[in-house]
């Protein structure tokens, strides 16, 4: 049995938009061992939204999670994290501490566009590299600048960006062209970890396994297992990750004959 890791849900409890409480807390993390997951990341928003939420807070609140998954016996290793949101300040808040990187390894920084714009990670990417930092970019396929721009996310992963789809997306997208853009995202090699996006368990519930199904027969087992436990489960421990390039889609045998 492959063990998953989901590289997005938001289990810190009182925290943000996520559980209100513990026990809600503790039910996604039942839930998603249930749907197969090994390791997830306890996390919450860290935007102009969520003021108190300083990297300290977050640590002693995934702390006591997983204290009280041990004691529970709940199979469940988590991660303290943060979802930052993109803005003209990110590299500085980095500098002064301010940021939660994932599993607060100072390696990945897990980040989201503001509210309703989409703007380039490239230069943020860039300017963070020499901290040894580089960018997990979090639910990438809501971002269609970014899913139907191949050339654009080529870049990005070139600059060092890995990028995270939702698995509830992959299952079931929410419409024809964003399911037609994971697939090609699938085929080409895109997509590097997977994420629930959990929030709690009567709206936006942390489920990890049909995507993950839908991912192996989009992309194969092997290249799911990668992307669905290795590599992220790997980024979640802090250790070194390294993704080859994608690759151009192939296309149809009529194609490729007359040139169509």
């Amino acid at each position: 049995m492959t063990l998953l890791a989901d590289t997005h849900v938001h289990l810190l409890a009182g925290l943000d938009d996520g559980p209100a409480t513990e026990d809600v807390a503790l039910a996604m993390c039942r839930m998603l061992v249930a749907e197969g997951a090994a390791h997830a990341t306890a996390l919450a928003h860290q935007n102009p939204g969520y003021p108190d939420n300083t990297p300290a807070r977050m640590i002693a609140t995934a702390a006591a999670l997983s204290a009280t998954l041990a004691a529970k016996k709940i199979p469940l290793t988590v991660y303290p994290t943060a979802e930052v949101m993109l803005s003209p300040t990110v590299v500085d808040d980095w500098k002064t501490g301010k940021l939660l990187s994932v599993g607060n390894h100072g390696q990945w920084l897990l980040v989201e566009m503001p509210h309703g714009e989409f703007v380039d990670a490239l230069p943020v990417a860039e300017e963070l590299r020499p901290f040894g930092l580089q960018l997990i970019i979090a639910h990438a396929e809501r971002y269609p600048d970014l899913l139907h721009d191949r050339d654009r996310a080529a870049k990005w992963i070139a600059a060092g960006c890995l990028i995270q789809v939702t698995a509830r997306a992959i299952a079931d997208p929410w419409d024809d062209e964003m399911g037609r853009g994971i697939e090609g995202w699938a085929r080409g090699g895109f997509i590097h970890l997977l994420g629930s996006d959990g929030h709690g368990i009567d709206r936006r519930q942390p489920l990890l396994a049909a995507g993950y199904r839908r991912l192996a027969k989009l992309a194969g087992r092997s290249t799911a297992k990668r992307i669905g436990s290795t590599w992220g489960s790997a980024v979640l421990r802090g250790e070194p990750v390294t993704v080859p390039p994608p690759h151009p889609p192939t296309r149809k045998w009529f194609g490729r004959m007359f040139g169509g």
